[in-house]
């Protein structure tokens, strides 16, 4: 549930800085998948699809989130200003939760997979004694 509101609201900062700040279309398709990402985690549909999905939109953004951080970096030339600081901050902190969300997504798969085990042991048939 809270990786499904993680991609929810990452899918609303992108559509929203795209619409904001600079109108670039980049910005749309990520939010817009971001969005797919969150509201499929959060109803549990597509449950066997989920994990590539997750890892897909979390490079996305990663990226997106990485380039916009190089970008921002670029502004040290011109000084040291409050926006500068608040992208390095705020892009840094996403790349490095966009990377930790990748991270863990391939370390724990049985994250995204539905628990069966109690309803096979319920349906097993033993040998007949």
């Amino acid at each position: 549930m809270s990786l499904g509101l993680f991609f929810l609201i990452t899918g609303i900062i992108w559509i929203s800085l795209a619409i904001l700040r600079e109108g670039t279309m980049l910005l749309v398709e990520p939010g817009i998948v971001n969005l797919i990402t969150g509201a499929l985690l959060i109803i549990k549909f597509w449950r066997r699809y989920i994990r590539a999905l997750v890892i897909a939109s979390g490079l996305y953004s990663l990226i997106i989130c990485s380039y916009q951080f190089y970008a921002a970096s670029s502004l040290l030339q011109l000084g040291l200003t409050t926006f500068t600081i608040v992208s390095l901050i705020g892009f840094g902190l996403g790349s490095l939760a966009f990377l930790f969300v990748i991270i863990m997504s391939y370390m724990n798969a049985q994250a995204f997979i539905l628990s069966t085990a109690g309803q096979e042991e319920e349906t097993k048939v033993y040998g007949s004694d």
